[in-house]
């Protein structure tokens, strides 16, 4: 796994078969998950399983002032998941949809890290 940190940004690269990437926002203690991404050819095949328990601890072991996640579980392509199984993948680690999404942004979930 290949961990870049760029400013308020970390980019993961799982062997060129997944990425991923977060926002750090240390103001509110939050971490917004950007991008988690698998290349089609290595799908379901668990890699955005092993992708994510790895950036939850990333978080946890390097972002000590960070107590929540959020993200917004929307396909990227018409070739992943659909939203339903977005929703169920995220629920698997812990995350919640949060009550009241905004209009960009209506299905948000959260995980709390505390």
């Amino acid at each position: 796994m290949e961990i870049l940190k760029k400013n308020n940004r970390i980019y993961f690269n799982d062997n060129n078969k997944a990425f991923a990437n977060i926002s750090i926002d240390h103001t509110n203690n939050r971490v917004k998950l950007e991008l988690i991404k698998v290349i089609p050819d290595y799908r379901n095949r668990k890699i955005a399983t092993n992708l994510m328990s790895n950036i939850l601890q990333y978080i946890s072991r390097n972002l000590y002032d960070i107590n929540t996640i959020i993200l917004n579980p929307l396909p990227l392509d018409g070739n992943g998941l659909s939203h339903e199984k977005l929703i169920t993948f995220y629920r698997k680690f812990g995350f919640t949809m949060l009550l009241h999404g905004n209009r960009n942004s209506p299905y948000l979930m959260l995980k709390n890290l505390f």
